[in-house]
């Protein structure tokens, strides 16, 4: 697969393409073209690297590139520190620091979703200890989760 087909594969610019090649995550190779040689990619290399920015970059969270615009944006202002601390951690995914932030800002959204879950789970498994295995009634367990929730 060559440049053009990797990056649309992976939903990145040709230059990002070129970014993971000079970063060592993409091997590539060489193939016969009509007048010079061209840089190819294997289909392999590529389908592991996408699944490992999928995991940094879920699909349904981040369109690929070239999309509009989103209508309302947040910004805010950091201190140097934490600009080069950003830049410096987005550089081992291949990303700028601001897309960086972006995707530590979303996953923080997101893992507190997951934890409301698991709060509400693990309550409803301690309603149920309380009940059936230390024989409080159902008010009493009841109580009793409400005013731990109500400390967490």
């Amino acid at each position: 697969m060559d440049k053009a087909q990797a990056a649309k594969e992976l939903g990145v610019s040709v230059r990002t393409v070129e970014r993971f090649v000079a970063a060592g995550k993409l091997r590539r190779g060489r193939a016969k073209g009509k007048t010079k040689p061209i840089v190819t990619f294997d289909e392999t290399d590529i389908a592991k690297l996408k699944s490992e920015l999928e995991l940094a970059r879920p699909s349904e969270v981040f369109g690929r590139p070239n999309t509009p615009k989103p209508k309302d944006a947040i910004g805010f202002r950091l201190d140097p520190f934490y600009i080069k601390k950003l830049e410096t951690e987005g550089e081992r995914y291949g990303l700028s620091g601001a897309e960086y932030a972006r995707r530590l800002v979303i996953r923080g959204l997101e893992v507190g979703d997951e934890l409301a879950t698991l709060k509400k789970s693990l309550s409803h498994v301690f309603y149920l200890i309380l009940v059936s295995k230390l024989g409080a009634t159902e008010a009493e367990a009841e109580e009793i989760v409400r005013s731990i929730e109500e400390r967490a």
